[in-house]
């Protein structure tokens, strides 16, 4: 079976990560090509950020676009798919299908087109350009769609109920140490206290879909109640005038590293993760953690109210409020260490593993063709 993986860049984003790992992933059994549009030579540190975990037999194509959109992309696109001759183009981003429309409605009768929707029904999906390509593509069912997780799947469905829609659980590779382990272990013990802190790690780019305000707001008062906790931040962006704006004020609790290659290093000497985000799909980020055997706490967006098992693993907030987050984070900081026993003991038998991911992408994908 011969698969295009599109994907804007490589930058340092779940999606991103997923697209990569799926990519390495289905290269096993079949060909796949990882197509990028954005232009790699621009800020190549930040679009190149995965590509060199690319496996060497995933073909890596980029094509160069600017930013924004402009008609020639249309034809671009259409042409180097008409090329490569694929059975699958999958696209990894919601705005994907306005860059591919052409080769969509020139090529949907002879190649499978698939798209996996990376977030929850947020306002970029409920109106505006992808809800015009979703009732465009989905109605025709040019485009079959993929949610990744079971609350991300029931409420697309209901949305729109005649998209031609299947749920796939997103997955990860297993988190492994790497040769920089004792060095971060001895960065991130600098941030405790005493032996008696709890370090709470929150990887995300900084970006108004992952709340950070929130995040912010609530360590600073748990500082200000005495609480022994310091949180470590990852991620992009935070030097961003967005970022500087949220993290002016946080405590001297809080301390943000920037972006990192060796997350699972970050994790594994850490002792509880945390998201507070506004609207997810299935975070990578939540994903990772839980491998890790990391107790989690999380606002109750899509994928979270999935991964965790309320007060046995992790801590879901009733709301999206401060003191519903805060609350949250103070039960974790309570029952921390049945909560580690629990998530720890998870870790064997857990369904968000990307071998079973893409087993699952490869036989929906079969069955697609088959149904020819």
């Amino acid at each position: 079976m011969k698969i295009i993986e599109l994907q804007f860049n490589l930058s340092s984003g779940g999606a991103e990560r997923f697209t990569v790992d799926l990519s390495n992933q289905l290269s096993n059994t079949d060909d796949v090509t990882l197509i990028t549009l954005k232009d790699d030579k621009v800020e190549p540190e930040k679009r190149c950020f995965y590509k060199f975990d690319l496996l060497n037999t995933v073909k890596y194509k980029n094509l160069g676009f600017g930013n924004g959109f402009k008609l020639s992309y249309w034809w671009k696109i259409y042409r180097i798919i008409k090329k490569e001759n694929p059975d699958i183009v999958h696209l990894n981003s919601g705005d994907l299908a306005k860059f591919c429309f052409l080769a969509i409605v020139l090529l949907g009768r002879k190649v499978k087109f698939f798209e996996t929707i990376h977030n929850g029904l947020h306002p970029n999906y409920a109106r505006g350009q992808r809800r015009l390509f979703i009732n465009l593509f989905g109605r025709t069912k040019m485009i079959r769609y993929i949610a990744l997780s079971d609350t991300n799947y029931e409420e697309m469905k209901e949305f729109y109920p005649f998209m031609h829609i299947t749920n796939i659980v997103n997955g990860r590779a297993v988190q492994r140490p790497t040769v920089k382990y004792d060095e971060v272990k001895r960065e991130l013990n600098k941030f405790r206290t005493n032996e008696n802190t709890l370090l709470f790690v929150h990887v995300a780019r900084c970006h108004f879909q992952k709340n950070q305000q929130l995040l912010v707001d609530a360590f600073n008062k748990l500082d200000e109640e005495g609480a022994n906790v310091a949180l470590i931040v990852i991620g992009a962006n935070y030097d961003s005038e967005y970022g500087r704006k949220i993290f002016g004020h946080a405590h001297k609790n809080i301390h943000c590293l920037g972006t990192r290659k060796n997350i699972a290093d970050y994790l594994l000497n850490s002792d509880i993760f945390t998201l507070s985000s506004s609207f997810e799909g299935m975070p990578i980020s939540l994903i990772e953690a839980s491998l890790c055997g990391l107790p989690l706490v999380s606002t109750p967006v899509c994928g979270s109210v999935d991964i965790i098992k309320d007060k046995f693993n992790g801590v879901l907030s009733k709301d999206f409020t401060l003191n519903g987050y805060f609350n949250a984070l103070k039960d974790a900081i309570c029952n921390y260490k049945d909560l580690k026993n629990n998530a720890k003991n998870m870790v064997a038998e857990s369904p968000y593993k990307m071998e079973i991911c893409a087993k699952k992408y490869r036989n929906y994908f079969t069955e697609s063709l088959n149904k020819k």
